[in-house]
């Protein structure tokens, strides 16, 4: 046995082939392929090897961050899939029209000449309308399990997954808390929970307990909760770099910075609602306000239609993805 990451080119182009033929053996007549790792190319680029993108069998290679761009890697890999694909298929319906662009790097553009693209108009609504019903009836409950109960503010920084991330959003998101005034974050807990696929190595969580013996009066932990939807329930406010999670954060009206070394201009940056800090001046600011308030049940509902419209997110999202695999012609 072998992880696919770490196998030769040879044994991942051989899993490919047979994971192809399988699929075609069933009579699969939609592929859909997500862009995550060096595989998922690999995958579209065997398919066009042997000129399987046919009207009987389609492979879809599958963009699913809202945003025309992503840093730490996710756009590199997105340009060699797409490149690799003739059928590629957006869960933000904006990123399909024919007057979009989107980045393989911040001024390098993914061409999408000759290509097929089709948007759905997907992001978990379902989850996000969930996890407001859930922060409502559960958090008082998981933080007492967690023992927090007498934690005046539990700001969550949802952590990433990529060198971007670990080499420099991070840290300098921890250089500009190691300056700021005591009497701001004295009643703070600050609660990393970990990207998923980040845990094994642990850069952050090493990083962060190296920091904390450095420090005499910030209050720092590593999570234990099982899910980002647990994190987002106990959580007074939301920190965080980069992730696609970010909307989520706002529609469920957590009081949200974005942290790191420079500015990354998402949905909500774009549209003014989250603080934005690169130094420890701005932090400090973020970190005031957030403990003096919380988005009010009004202001959600004027943030929903504007970052609906802008994650290009449609409620008939299922019919159009059914179309997509059953009926595309």
């Amino acid at each position: 046995s072998f992880t696919i990451d770490e196998s030769k080119r040879e044994q991942q182009e051989q899993v490919a082939r047979e994971l192809i033929d399988s699929c075609l053996k069933e009579g699969a007549r939609t592929i859909i392929v997500d862009i995550g790792n060096k595989f998922d190319a690999l995958l579209q680029i065997n398919s066009s090897k042997n000129n399987l993108n046919t009207d009987k069998v389609r492979f879809w290679c599958y963009y699913d961050n809202p945003e025309p761009y992503v840093p730490g890697g996710y756009s590199l890999k997105a340009e060699e899939t797409i490149k690799a694909s003739q059928y590629i298929l957006f869960a933000n319906k904006n990123l399909a029209k024919i007057t979009s662009i989107i980045y393989s790097l911040p001024e390098k553009h993914i061409d999408l000449k000759d290509k097929t693209a089709e948007g759905i108009g997907y992001y978990p609504i379902e989850e996000v309308e969930k996890l407001i019903e859930k922060r409502y009836l559960e958090s008082d409950s998981l933080r007492a399990e967690n023992g927090w109960t007498n934690v005046k503010y539990l700001f969550v920084y949802f952590g990433g997954n990529n060198d971007a991330y670990f080499d420099q959003a991070f840290p300098a998101f921890l250089s500009s808390l190691s300056q700021i005034d005591k009497n701001i974050v004295k009643d703070i807990v600050f609660l990393l929970h970990q990207h998923p696929a980040a845990k094994e190595q642990n850069r952050d969580g090493i990083l962060l307990r190296e920091w904390l013996m450095q420090q005499n009066y910030i209050q720092a932990i590593i999570s234990t909760l099982k899910t980002s939807d647990q994190a987002q329930i106990v959580a007074d406010a939301a920190l965080y770099y980069q992730t696609s999670m970010a909307p989520q954060f706002s529609l469920i009206g957590l009081p949200t910075v974005q942290v790191g070394h420079e500015v990354y201009h998402d949905v909500l940056v774009k549209f003014n609602l989250c603080y934005t800090t690169t130094n420890s001046n701005e932090l400090a600011v973020a970190l005031q306000n957030m403990k003096d308030k919380s988005q009010s049940s009004d202001k959600i509902q004027q943030h929903k239609g504007l970052i609906y419209n802008a994650i290009g997110y449609t409620p008939d999202w299922p019919t159009n993805l059914y179309r997509i695999i059953f009926d595309y012609k």
